[in-house]
């Protein structure tokens, strides 16, 4: 075997064994983001159940024992009459399926359901859809509520 021949051998070697490296350092690192994104997936799911902390805490009601309560808003809260509610409300000015909170990107947004009553904000009627600020006062029939982050 010639010289030429031999040094060509070593460079197709160290070529394919560098090219293998490469690929191995390639699946390395997709395979560290992945978990860094799956860890932080993981962390923001336990820890955003309350992302802000923001919470409806109760100033009237017709059931005085929920004054005071306080309710965490996660990713949606529902309001009515209906059993199916995160917040059952024995009250006969509340339709079945009144209103709902939603928490999008750190937003709160409450919508009325098409009650026939109607969802008050601020002592606003609510036509819709409206973003909640803080210390937004939230009432549904008896139900009065306050916004807080």
């Amino acid at each position: 075997m010639s010289s030429t021949a031999l040094v060509i051998k070593i460079i197709s070697v160290l070529l394919q064994y560098g090219m293998l490296l490469w690929l191995l350092f390639f699946l390395l690192r997709v395979t560290f983001y992945m978990l860094r994104d799956v860890r932080g997936l993981k962390k923001n799911l336990s820890v955003g159940q309350s992302r802000s902390g923001a919470k409806l805490t109760v100033l009237q009601a017709e059931d005085r024992s929920m004054v005071g309560r306080e309710f965490p808003l996660t990713r949606e809260l529902t309001f009515g009459r209906a059993d199916d509610n995160d917040i059952l409300l024995h009250d006969n000015f509340v339709s079945h399926h009144h209103a709902i909170i939603v928490a999008k990107r750190n937003l709160y947004l409450i919508e009325d359901l098409g009650s026939v009553n109607g969802t008050y904000v601020n002592d606003h009627l609510l036509h819709g859809r409206a973003y909640l600020k803080d210390k937004d006062i939230i009432r549904i029939g008896y139900l009065t509520m306050k916004f807080e982050r």
